[in-house]
Formats: C-alpha cells, structure tokens, sequence
C-alpha cells in the first residue's frame, strides 16, 4: 500500500531513491530557498537517467551489434526458406544461435538490461506518486490536516474521507482510499496518503466542511507553493479534459515519447526483421498516445517525470546513434568475436542457455521423431500380415460358435463378420 513507503520486493530500490529525492528537496530548500516539487522531480529523474545510462549503453551496443550482423542471420534464413518441416526449423534455429553466439551476443539484444531497469523505474513512480512518504518535510505539512480531520470525525474518519472523495469525484485519491477497507484504525499516515492526491483546492473544500480553514490556512498555502509549477500548473492536480495550460505536459510527454521512440526504431529498422519492424511501429504511436492518456488523467507531477524521462531518452539516443555512426563496426565486431572466445575458454567450452535449450529441442524433436517411425512401422506390418492356418482356424471357429443372444460375444462376433464382409 501507499503509506507510508513502498513494500514488498521494491521496497529497498523505493527506500534509496526516496533518500535521494529528498536530499534533493532539502538542498534546493535549504541552500537556494527553492522548495519546489516540480524542479525537484525534474533533477530527480535526471539524475536516475544518468545512473541508468551505462545500462542504456550496453542495451544500444547489443541492438547495434545485432543490425550489423543482420546479413549473416539473413543468409541462413534464406537457405531455410520455404522449408516448414520441423527439422529444417530447428537447424536454423541453431544456426542462427550459432551466428549469435560468435559475437557474444543474443537474439533478445539487451533485454536482460531493461529487465533490470524496470524495478527501478517502477520505484521511481512510487516514489514521485507519493512524496510525502519519502520527504519528511512534505509530510509536515499534511500532518496537521490529518489530525484534524481525526479530532473532528474519530472513528468514522474512514467514511467520511471515503464521502468525500466519492462527492467531489477525486480520482486520483481513489486507489489510497481503498487501503482503508483493510484497516482496523485509520491513522494520521494513512490520511496523508489520501490528502497528497487532492488539489488545493479540495484542501480547501475539506478545511472547510471540517470548520478549520482558518487555523489550517497556512499549510494548505504552503503545500500549494510547493506544488506550483510553471505558468501556475500545480502538479498535485490531473490536468483533466480541459482547456488549460497544464495540458502542456501531456502533450510534451506525448511528443518527447514519439520521438524518442522514433530514433530508436532506426536499429529495429536496420536489423530487417519484418516482425520487429512492424511491432516497432505500432509501438511508435501506440506508445505516445497512452503516454497522453496517463499524463491526462493522472497528476501533473507524473506527467512531469514521464516528460522530462522521454526527453532525456530521446537525446541519449540521438547521441549514442551518434557515436556509433562514427565507430568502426568491423573493429567492433572483431573485439565482441575475442570476448566471446575468451568468455568460451573461461567457462571451459560450456555451452550458453541458449545452446542448451536448442540441444534439449533437438532431443526431443528427435525422439518424437523416432517414435512416429515406430508407429508407422507397426502399422505397416498389422497391413501386411496373413494370419496362419491354426489362427484362421480359431478365427474361423469363434466365427461359428453360437454365442447367447444379447451377450458382449455375441455383439463382438455380429461386429467382426460384419468388418470381414465389408472388406
């Protein structure tokens, strides 16, 4: 749940980058008087860039090493062409994984770095999607709110939060408040929770109902000055279906996505693999359209960090196309063929995963193939096969017995006389 730090398996990674942003909160606070979300969040998610890029890096070589290699993979798939059989599928299977393996590289191109990157990034989100757990300034300011409404509704606090968001159609508060249904006591944390995800405005609206605008006004003014951003967008509040200039952000994010898509996909385009390429397409638009939507109907803040993200995605990979466009791929090539025999060597011939699991198909594609000459084999023979005198004779006299009638012999005796005759 929510409050008040991410659990479970991303709880650490949450944990570290929520230390960090609030470091950075402090010292944009402290030093230069700038408490501000939105200029946080932007340092913030700069900063995880930068720490994430050698990963990008060595996810853009592999992709990069792919497309050059692409040739190779190509012949082998043109000598296969055509052919459906399953031992043809599997030898070129292996040859390709032969050709991969050369290289020291592999069909999937870097993916094991993405995987590594996505509880990061998932962390990050939780991290920015709930600040006041991780700033202890932040959180401060709600305490006071939350205590008030405690004082004032004790026990029934949770229904009158739940009323209230429902009646003033919060969405974004709406997740938060479903952790009340698991909760016996309903404490301060957990109301932090649930008033991070309003507006100043429902702030207000709150104060209000509760009686306490007057004594609480100074934090709801402190919370709104901290959430404002450019051109007066606060980023606790969804930008929404609406003409406004928050609207701003969805569309950066949108736009910074396309293109940070669209120069990543000049490798997928280099590589030749029609299914890629189409995929790669449709992800180029399917990919800035539901970054609109999320950015639409969630807080600013997030459209914040996902615009800011696309962007440095889109230049990191203008400046890595960049570097590569000028490097000797040959040169390249041959160092990636030394690692690999030396990665060989080191293991001792060892084959890779990859190996192992074509040597296991090619197993039990030969296995089931044997099995299937087995069957044809023995029904080749059942075709073939004269019974003797001294079979025909007992078939003969099973034929003649009289068996009761209704009986299971006598049906099975009616049965076979009938299949002789037909034949």
């Amino acid at each position: 749940m929510f409050l008040t730090v991410q659990g479970g398996i991303l709880g650490p990674f949450a944990l570290l980058l929520g230390k960090l942003f609030n470091l950075i909160y402090n010292l944009l606070a402290n030093d230069s008087g700038i408490a501000n979300l939105g200029l946080c969040i932007i340092i913030f998610t700069v900063i995880v860039k930068l720490l994430l890029f050698p990963l990008n890096i060595k996810q853009q070589k592999s992709a990069k090493i792919n497309s050059v290699i692409q040739p190779e993979i190509q012949k082998i798939q043109k000598k296969y062409k055509g052919k459906k059989d399953q031992e043809s599928m599997m030898k070129q299977q292996q040859e390709v994984q032969a050709v991969y393996d050369k290289y020291g590289t592999s069909m999937t191109g870097g993916c094991l770095t993405s995987f590594i990157q996505i509880p990061i990034i998932w962390s990050l989100y939780r991290v920015i999607q709930n600040v006041p757990a991780y700033v202890t300034h932040i959180k401060d300011m709600y305490e006071p709110i939350a205590n008030s409404v405690i004082d004032a509704k004790g026990d029934k606090a949770s229904e009158f939060l739940i009323n209230f968001v429902n009646d003033n159609s919060i969405n974004g508060a709406s997740y938060a408040i479903k952790a009340f249904e698991k909760l016996d006591t309903i404490k301060a944390d957990n109301i932090i929770d649930v008033l991070s995800k309003f507006g100043v405005s429902h702030l207000h609206t709150l104060l209000d109902t509760l009686g306490k605008s007057g004594e609480l006004a100074g934090n709801v003014e402190n919370i709104n000055k901290i959430h404002s951003f450019i051109l007066g967008i606060n980023i606790s509040e969804a930008p929404g279906y609406r003409l406004s200039p928050a609207l701003l952000i969805p569309i950066a994010s949108a736009l910074f996505q396309f293109l940070s898509m669209k120069v990543t996909n000049t490798n997928s385009a280099a590589m030749g693999n029609d299914t890629a390429g189409s995929m790669a397409k449709s992800m180029q638009f399917t990919m800035p359209l539901m970054s609109l939507f999320i950015c639409i109907t969630l807080p600013a803040g997030i459209g914040v960090y996902w615009a800011i993200s696309a962007f440095i995605s889109f230049l990191t990979q203008i400046l890595i196309n960049a570097y590569y466009d000028h490097q000797d791929m040959d040169k390249i090539l041959e160092e990636q063929m030394k690692k690999a025999e030396e990665k060989r060597k080191k293991n001792g011939g060892k084959k890779s995963f990859m190996q192992r699991m074509m040597d296991t198909s090619a197993e039990a594609q030969e296995e089931y193939d044997k099995k299937q000459a087995m069957r044809k084999n023995s029904a080749a023979s059942l075709k073939n096969y004269v019974p003797s005198e001294e079979s025909q004779k007992v078939v003969d006299n099973k034929k003649t017995k009289k068996y009761k009638e209704g009986s299971i012999g006598s049906k099975a005796n009616i049965m076979m006389n009938y299949n002789k005759e037909d034949k």
